[in-house]
Formats: C-alpha cells, sequence, structure tokens
C-alpha cells in the first residue's frame, strides 16, 4: 500500500484558489453593479425592517380599520374597513366598506378607491387618496359619491401604521347630490402583509 504524500505547494495553491474564487464571488455582490445590491445596503434594508420603518413594495397588501367624524352630521358612530394591494411601491388600490350611524338612521357604504404614497425614506408617509362609492341609507334613496382625502401615516412597526386624514365627499346622484362637499375626519391603523 502506498502513501501518496501531497506537498505544502498544493495545499497552499488549493487554498489560494480558495480565498480568489470566495473573493471574485463577494465582490461580483457587493459591485453595486447591474443592479446588484452592496453589502451595506442589504444590512441596511434589514434595519430598515427593525426600525419600524415602512413595508411597502409591489405585492404588499394593506388592512384598514377606521372611524370617521364628520363635523356637518351629528354622527353616533362610523366605523370603516378596507382592503387595498400595492401595485407599485407608491401606488394602492383597494376597496372599502362602511357603516355610519346618524342619530336613529344608518347607512351603509361601499366603494372602490386609488392611493398614493409619498415615500420619504422615514417612518412617515403622507398619501393622497381618490374613490368613488355607494351609499345605501335605511331612509331616503341610495347615492353615488365622489371622495377626496389626504392624510399620513405613522409607522409604529414596519407592518403596522397609525393614520389620520382629513378630506370629504360629494354626493354626485341621489337625492342629496345638491348638498355640496361633505367635510370629515379619518382616524386609524393600517396592517400590512
Amino acid at each position: 500500500m502506498k502513501i501518496k504524500h501531497t506537498s505544502h505547494a498544493s495545499h497552499g495553491a488549493i487554498l489560494l484558489a480558495a480565498i480568489l474564487t470566495t473573493g471574485a464571488a463577494s465582490a461580483a455582490t457587493t459591485s453595486g453593479k447591474d443592479g446588484m445590491n452592496t453589502s451595506t445596503t442589504v444590512q441596511t434594508d434589514r434595519s430598515y425592517d427593525n426600525e419600524g420603518l415602512p413595508m411597502l413594495a409591489p405585492g404588499v397588501q394593506e388592512l384598514s380599520l377606521g372611524g370617521r367624524l364628520n363635523w356637518e352630521d351629528s354622527t353616533a358612530y362610523n366605523f370603516d374597513i378596507s382592503y387595498g394591494r400595492f401595485i407599485t411601491s407608491n401606488w394602492l388600490v383597494g376597496a372599502e366598506a362602511g357603516i355610519t350611524g346618524i342619530n336613529s338612521d344608518k347607512d351603509y357604504r361601499v366603494g372602490v378607491f386609488g392611493e398614493y404614497n409619498f415615500l420619504t425614506g422615514t417612518k412617515w408617509v403622507p398619501f393622497i387618496r381618490g374613490g368613488v362609492g355607494y351609499t345605501r341609507p335605511d331612509q331616503g334613496d341610495d347615492s353615488a359619491t365622489l371622495g377626496l382625502d389626504g392624510g399620513i401615516k405613522y409607522f409604529m412597526r414596519s407592518n403596522l401604521a397609525i393614520f389620520a386624514s382629513a378630506g370629504g365627499d360629494w354626493v354626485i346622484s341621489g337625492d342629496d347630490s345638491n348638498d355640496g362637499f361633505a367635510k370629515q375626519i379619518d382616524l386609524g391603523l393600517k396592517f400590512y402583509f
């Protein structure tokens, strides 16, 4: 039985080749060329999520729960829920539903909306939102509305934000179509997944 001895030079050559290969692969992923991220950027992205900065990207979904204060009506209660999906990092589209109690009457609302988010690189994200809706009251005729509001989200975590917005709805058809602009403030929570 023969035992083959390898020289220190061949071990050194293998070690040097391994170091060069690892170094080349590392340089390729940290070069920042051709859309590749630097290791600094990857680390920044990780800390970005951990610091509670916004989790806004195409495909991210948003579930919003909120209430509305309308200073023109004697609103006893109001509850809104909406669901949307980001089609870009800025644009969110979705559907919403809500119920409003005014004295003993209730209004039921459904609608669709589009929202543009201004990415600031901080936990604060201003937005503007527009939508169309359909309202069915307990008493009276149904109506169609056109809404516009602007507000701000504050991200307490990367997937949880509180929000406030101000705006209003125009009744564009139905009994109240000549009532003009109903002003309101919305407050609530937004969840991202």
